[in-house]
């Protein structure tokens, strides 16, 4: 064999064993990641990009664990996530409004094995407590929000208005007043699938009314019907709300206002987020959910979960970033930039200090009622709540009738 000939070989030789390594590196390297997929519900603009940084930091400082993010608006997010468990790809980390009902099917982990005994320190305890059924947490709390009424201050001074409603009877008549004098559409309500169940708890909780009472359903109790009846009179007997309340939901109806064709709307306290992009120069104020005259001041919050699904194969790769996620400096620049309350006591102080509107925001919890979202028939009793006021405003069934027929259908779920 000449020189020339041997000295290719050792060329060729070291040329595939040099391949040979770094294919097996890149395998082993690939092999001994540990991931998880975390689908995360899209609250704005924001939240990916936030998501996104937030997930190569992590992976950065953890080099072993690789998280695949999925993004999902609020939309089509059941759809999504039904989709994926029928499918067997549920995912590990769930951030979702709901979940009683992947309880009923016994598909979550008892979050507070996954979570570090620290983090589970830093809850609200009410708020930690809220995301538990039988004395388990299958999930826990991610962000809360109140809801509040939103009013244009230069609508009400046009129709001659000091001041926003406190009352019901001071809501319709400045709504009349508004929508006679400026033509525009004075009170905002949506009745959709998107966010139905909200306007249902404004009503029935400003009246004193709800979803239960001492445990069990009060769909069609007294209060309920007198407060739905208010809410059929305002929209059909005085039109002064928005004229398609079951086909417009709460994001299209925050358009509508932020463009100065509302003058009222219920909604939560991340839309000053919203307004500081969408309309700067928007003269608004903000005001507790009106009740009817006589009735106790109250207010509805809404509290998002983080839950972890049995299927999970690295369930403490997930409590690492989780752990991640709620350190102060993360978890508050999340909650900042999406305009939402905090859940936890450490992040909630902090950002109380720097903003007197937030500390108001946290001081309204203490009075706020929310959904009855630890019972696991709740999911079903929602989708038909709304359906049956849908019928109310259609004119397809009295007040009386639909919830009579609601409360029936939420007795009879097993």
């Amino acid at each position: 064999m000449s020189g020339r000939r041997f000295a290719k070989l050792i060329v060729v030789f070291l040329i595939v064993a040099m391949l040979s390594a770094f294919a097996f590196t890149g395998c082993k390297a690939t092999e001994g990641k540990t991931e998880f997929t975390f689908v995360a519900s899209q609250y704005s603009n924001a939240t990916e990009p936030y998501f996104t940084d937030l997930i190569a930091n992590f992976e950065k400082e953890n080099p072993n664990i690789k998280v695949n993010l999925q993004v999902v608006g609020w939309d089509v997010l059941v759809q999504k996530v039904n989709t994926l468990i029928s499918t067997k790809q549920a995912p590990d980390l769930l951030n979702i409004d709901l979940f009683s009902a992947y309880v009923n099917d016994d598909l979550l982990l008892d979050a507070s094995k996954v979570i570090s005994p620290e983090l589970k320190a830093k809850f609200y305890d009410s708020m930690y407590k809220g995301d538990e059924i039988n004395g388990i947490n299958y999930a826990i709390p991610l962000i809360s929000s109140v809801r509040s009424l939103y009013y244009n201050k230069d609508i009400f001074a046009q129709a001659g208005i000091a001041n926003p409603p406190k009352t019901w009877s001071e809501l319709r008549q400045d709504a009349k007043t508004i929508k006679e004098k400026t033509g525009i559409d004075a009170f905002g309500i949506e009745m959709t699938d998107f966010e139905g169940e909200a306007f249902f708890s404004y009503f029935a909780f400003g009246n004193g009314g709800g979803w239960k009472k001492d445990g069990k359903w009060a769909l069609n109790s007294p209060e309920n019907i007198e407060a739905f009846t208010f809410m059929n009179d305002l929209i059909n007997t005085d039109k002064v709300t928005n004229p398609k309340p079951t086909a417009i939901n709460r994001d299209e109806l925050q358009k509508v206002f932020s463009a100065g064709k509302l003058a009222m709307l219920m909604t939560a306290n991340f839309f000053p987020t919203l307004l500081k992009t969408d309309a700067p120069e928007l003269n608004y104020g903000i005001a507790p959910m009106p009740v009817n005259d006589g009735k106790p001041q109250t207010a509805l919050f809404v509290e998002d979960s983080l839950m972890v699904f049995k299927s999970a194969k690295n369930p403490q790769a997930v409590g690492k970033f989780l752990d991640y996620f709620y350190s102060d400096k993360n978890y508050q620049d999340f909650v900042t930039k999406e305009g939402f309350l905090p859940v936890t006591k450490s992040v909630g102080d902090a950002m109380s200090a720097q903003d007197p509107m937030t500390a108001e925001f946290i001081k309204e919890l203490s009075a706020a009622q929310t959904y009855p979202v630890t019972d696991t028939k709740y999911p079903e009793v929602k989708v038909e709540a709304i359906k049956s006021l849908q019928k109310v405003i259609l004119s397809e069934s009295t007040v009386e009738s639909a919830l009579n027929d609601l409360q029936k259908m939420a007795e009879g779920l097993k």
